[in-house]
């Protein structure tokens, strides 16, 4: 065998050792690599922080629900659905920047915060410049639950005015029924004994006894989770507001309204005589931090899935996104400023045809459908 045959031999066994370690080492890498990538979430470059309410309240279903939609449509936004004190809790967190938005109430809530008035946070933290709105959400009916029993004292609650002086909770700590309800009970002269806590902590003093009722916004006429709780201990029932205090009530709560419940209309309750009770409608809120663009996908996609929306959450049937909203909104002008619709709110109105009031257009708004824009 000549020297030239066995340089090449060897020449030959370098290489394919060469390929051999190559491959090696290229299996090992990806060996390495691939499940480290499949562990990998997903990048989404919008995520957004919503607070809702508590748990136990419809609000927090209907708003994991409405996030769902806008995911489903919009595979880069994602919104997680946090459990909160509702209103009061989601604008003041928000102001500090621990949520993105969230659900809250429309004056007595949104309005406050933007002017910077009436809560110490919201005078402490100042005018709101940055808040907006978003369309679509409900009415809520505020139900005031008492135990229906004899206390130590020989006294059941039949009246608001048997409140006065006795253990009450108004709602969840740092929510706006709270903040309404104790404003209304003492604009008519009841001053029960505050007791202020978490929906959890509510249910179960009522069903011990240490408080004679609490306070609780629903969604629709019925019993909510938290009654029904206390209900398969106590028995229950829900006071009136007689006719002759629903004008200083509602005049300490400007935005609020009264509903008239009908005989027996709450099924599951004790057969119950018709009657008066006050009520807020709640709305969603964010800030001009988040793009146009962005919340105006947003909001197309849970207006225009709306019907589903409904059938999973019957309560939001007789709310028409965009016109009822604009229909509630020129009314609740009328009594206090409010913040402006969100840009990309804005942007899908005028799409559809909506005559927008220029006070709830904010100078963020990138459009020629601004009225004065095209002025000559």
């Amino acid at each position: 065998m000549g020297a030239d045959h066995i340089a090449g031999e060897k020449r030959n066994g370098r290489l394919k050792t060469r390929r051999w370690l190559f491959a090696i080492i290229g299996f090992m890498v990806a060996a390495l690599v691939l499940p480290t990538s499949a562990c990998q979430e997903t990048v989404i470059p919008y995520r957004f922080t919503f607070g809702s309410a508590s748990a136990s309240s419809t609000h927090y279903q209907a708003a994991v629900f409405m996030a769902n939609i806008i995911a489903r449509e919009n595979p880069d936004i994602k919104i997680s659905v946090v459990e909160s004190g509702a209103t009061h809790d989601n604008l003041t967190k928000a102001q500090a920047g621990k949520l993105d938005g969230g659900f809250a109430v429309t004056w007595d809530g949104m309005a406050m915060a933007y002017a910077g008035t009436t809560l110490g946070e919201y005078v402490g933290h100042g005018p709101w410049e940055e808040l907006r709105m978003m369309p679509g959400y409900v009415h809520n009916y505020v139900y005031v639950v008492v135990v229906d029993e004899v206390d130590d004292d020989g006294v059941r609650i039949e009246t608001l005015n048997d409140l006065d002086g006795r253990r009450f909770s108004a709602g969840i700590a740092g929510s706006v029924t709270e903040f309404n309800i104790r404003r209304q009970l003492e604009a008519v002269g009841v001053e029960p004994d505050w007791v202020s806590a978490s929906q959890a902590d509510i249910v179960n003093m009522a069903k011990e006894l240490e408080i004679v009722g609490f306070a609780r916004a629903v969604t629709r006429i019925g019993l909510d989770s938290s009654m029904l709780d206390v209900q398969s201990v106590r028995d229950i029932r829900i006071l009136g507001w007689p006719e002759e205090y629903l004008g200083a009530a509602l005049l300490a709560t400007p935005g609020t309204s009264a509903a008239w419940i009908a005989e027996d209309a709450i099924e599951g309750l004790i057969p119950h005589d018709g009657f008066y009770t006050l009520g807020h409608t709640t709305g969603i809120f964010l800030t001009t931090d988040i793009p146009q663009s962005v919340v105006y996908r947003m909001v197309k996609a849970y207006v225009d899935g709306w019907d589903e929306y409904a059938r999973a959450w019957p309560t939001a049937a007789d709310w028409v996104p965009l016109e009822t909203d604009l229909e509630l909104l020129t009314e609740i002008t009328k009594l206090v400023e409010m913040p402006p619709l969100h840009a990309g709110v804005v942007q899908l109105m005028i799409e559809r045809g909506y005559d927008v009031p220029a006070g709830l257009i904010g100078p963020e708004y990138q459009g020629d459908d601004v009225p004065g824009n095209n002025d000559e």
